[in-house]
């Protein structure tokens, strides 16, 4: 190398150098300068030196290496590229030299070193040099090396090349994304020596990951950059760990996620998350057992299959109140579709963010129509204002399944009294159906049925088998347990009997117990023909009255079936379920749904009274619990006479409800019993140091 060559390669570290090893730094800094000399090729001529470099420069990136020919020996590999763009080529360098030069083996790397640095006589162009110093112990591993050290180089510098390339086209603010792929394409293809036809997908592939991590890494240094002003602005609402939550946030998303969507829309998505779980963490801290739920809706277009589409995203933030609950995406997505069927989660548009054992949950997910319409200004306020209700009530409680073994002394009583229901010929067949257990996947029954045993009778097996319905029938036992007229013997027939349970799940996960019978007797109605439900008559008038209950308020436009549920099956005592006239029940129901629509940011209760016929209905809400607690303490303790007394006590969405539907022997009690309730919630209300109980005891004349 001529002394001009010399000349022109002396180096500058790019950065000061470190005051307390200034000495050492320098040595350091005049190794790699030789280094340096040993890597550059020495066939570059040039007159001048702006000539040289640019020369240089587009040779770049220029690889060296060195290696034994006996083990043990060391191998050198060096790499020389220009420092824009390539950031993480080192860490990339040592994962392909201790892994790749053997694919299998992990090779020793004993020593690294790089450098940040300039030219002297071309200040102002930054180069990075990284060397790395691999051991290798024995001579088959050598060979092997040998054999690997060229493609592995080769593959190093184009793929240097490729990052540098995309990261510089992606900066480019003039050109839309579609014409940056294509141009990251044609210019891998050409570092490839491939024609652009031949392109293969799967290097195509790479090619759209490698755009699609140049562009979030561009995005996240931005949304730093963009959030470190709030800390000005709002110093009470984001702390210092605001960039604590962004290192956290960026782990939790995807590159194909943040490349797709606008800074701005990143921003708000990273600013919501942290104040909610900030809201989130006092909340629980002041009240523990109750559920706390923050949410924002963010409309936006996002980047998908070459065009912009209208999503809506989600944000939640939700503490769990016991350990064994579970909400994710998917009580999330049926939340939504209850308000807007045609919605669908957009793909890898989910983040959920878990954090140890923690209460708090946040997820975020997008929706987008099928019709790709953009989502009206009617439809959100809907969302606004109905889906965080609809979200609590979607959280799922795991059960632990249930063991219980079967009871063989109750099954033999159980085949005594049903062998006594069979008097006459002519009488069908009696049952009795209990629930067993449930799995995962299924639940099952007990089912003891009594049979009178004729001739042409086709066997319990063979109807079993031959029939089309879906459950499994299964530990079938028989017995003769009688003869009726000393001809027909009375078989009792004991089985287990299962069926898939997802027909029977609630908006809450919970398992439709009363719902999964009633399907088990439509089931063996349909394998057995008639048939008696012995343990089921109080259960058929009750599912009558509900069934007439629901038909009267579909024929207004009210089908909220959950809630339904929850109201009539909470009637106490539990024999009023099938007595009391659909007409009552509906009226109180529509009672309900109106203390529900109220705002209780002000009032703390609300009372809905009506009579109708000789019956007094009243239900009250309120969003203190210990109210409800007295009232009831209150009018058990009255001395007023009832007729019927029917009441119902619900919690939904954090509106403790209370209804009593009544009728009275004397009709001056109809007068007193709501005076009861207002003297109640007065003294409630009244401040002073004694107690609820007391003030009631002594104060109000029952």
């Amino acid at each position: 190398m001529s002394n001009m060559d010399k000349k022109r390669l002396r180096i500058k570290s790019s950065f000061a150098s470190p005051e307390e090893h200034k000495q050492t730094f320098d040595i350091y800094v005049n190794s790699m300068e030789k280094l340096i000399h040993r890597v550059m090729p020495e066939d570059i001529l040039a007159e001048n030196d702006q000539d040289y470099y640019n020369k240089v420069d587009q040779m770049l990136p220029i690889p060296y290496f060195s290696i034994g020919n006996m083990a043990p020996s060391t191998i050198s590999i060096t790499i020389l590229c220009k420092a824009k763009y390539t950031q993480g080529a080192g860490r990339y360098m040592g994962d392909m030299g201790s892994r790749w030069l053997i694919p299998g083996k992990q090779l020793n790397l004993v020593i690294t070193r790089c450098l940040n640095f300039e030219f002297i006589a071309n200040p102002g162009m930054q180069y990075f040099i990284n060397e790395l110093i691999i051991h290798v112990e024995n001579n088959k591993d050598l060979k092997q090396v040998q054999n690997n050290l060229p493609n592995v180089i080769r593959e190093i510098r184009r793929n240097i090349l490729a990052v540098q390339h995309t990261r510089m086209v992606v900066l480019q603010k003039n050109l839309s994304l579609d014409q940056k792929k294509i141009i990251i394409q044609e210019n891998i293809a050409s570092l490839i020596n491939q024609p652009l036809k031949e392109f293969n997908n799967s290097m195509f592939d790479q090619m759209q990951h490698l755009l699609i991590k140049a562009a979030a890494e561009d995005k996240v240094t931005k949304i730093q950059e963009q959030l470190a002003p709030l800390l000005e602005l709002k110093p009470h609402a984001f702390d210092g760990d605001i960039f604590k939550e962004i290192q956290h946030f960026v782990l939790l998303m995807r590159d194909h996620f943040t490349a797709n969507r606008k800074v701005r829309h990143l921003n708000r998505i990273i600013s919501y998350q942290y104040l909610f779980r900030k809201m989130l963490g006092h909340a629980v801290v002041s009240s523990p057992t109750k559920r706390h739920l923050s949410m924002k809706l963010m409309h936006t277009k996002i980047s998908q299959e070459n065009e912009k589409l209208s999503v809506l995203g989600i944000l939640i933030a939700i503490n769990f109140v016991n350990e064994n609950e579970i909400f994710e995406d998917k009580h999330i997505l049926k939340a939504i579709q209850h308000f807007l069927p045609e919605c669908n989660m957009v793909k890898q548009s989910l983040l959920i963010d878990r954090r140890g054992s923690e209460k708090i949950r946040t997820l975020y997910l997008e929706v987008s129509k099928e019709s790709k319409e953009n989502f009206s200004i009617q439809e959100i306020k809907n969302l606004h204002k109905n889906l965080p209700r609809e979200l609590k009530s979607r959280v799922e409680t795991v059960v632990n399944p249930i063991f219980m073994l079967r009871n063989e002394e109750e099954v033999m009583r159980n085949i005594v009294i049903l062998s006594n229901q069979l008097k006459y010929v002519q009488d069908i067949p009696q049952m009795i159906v209990n629930f067993h257990e449930q799995s995962l996947e299924e639940v099952t029954f007990t089912v003891i049925l009594l049979r009178l045993e004729k001739e042409n009778q086709d066997s319990l097996e063979n109807l079993f088998k031959s029939s089309s319905t879906p459950v499994k029938i299964f530990d079938h036992e028989r017995k003769i347990v009688g003869i009726l007229r000393k001809k027909y013997p009375k078989a009792a027939h004991v089985f287990q009997l299962s069926l898939d349970k997802k027909p029977f799940i609630r908006k809450d996960y919970s398992l439709n117990l009363y719902s999964a019978r009633q399907a088990v007797i439509t089931h063996l109605n349909t394998i057995l023909g008639d048939l008696r439900d012995y343990n089921g008559g109080m259960i058929s008038k009750q599912n009558e009255i509900f069934t007439e209950l629901q038909t009267l308020l579909q024929k207004i436009n009210i089908r909220n079936d959950f809630l339904l549920e929850n109201f009539f099956f909470s009637l106490t005592p539990t024999y009023m379920q099938s007595m009391l006239e659909p007409t009552l029940l509906k009226a109180q129901f529509l009672q309900l749904l109106e203390i529900l629509e109220n705002d209780f940011s002000e009032d703390h209760y609300l009372i809905k009274t009506q009579m109708i016929d000789d019956h007094l209905l009243l239900v009250l809400g309120t969003t203190t619990p210990s109210l409800i607690s007295h009232l009831l303490y209150t009018i058990s303790h009255s001395d007023i006479k009832y007729l019927e007394i029917t009441h119902s006590s619900l919690n939904v969405y954090d509106i403790h409800c209370l209804s009593y539907l009544i009728r009275f022997e004397d009709e001056k009690n109809y007068t007193l019993f709501k005076n009861i309730i207002h003297s109640c919630i007065n003294l409630w209300n009244e401040p002073g140091p004694s107690s609820l109980t007391n003030k009631i005891l002594t104060k109000m004349p029952l």
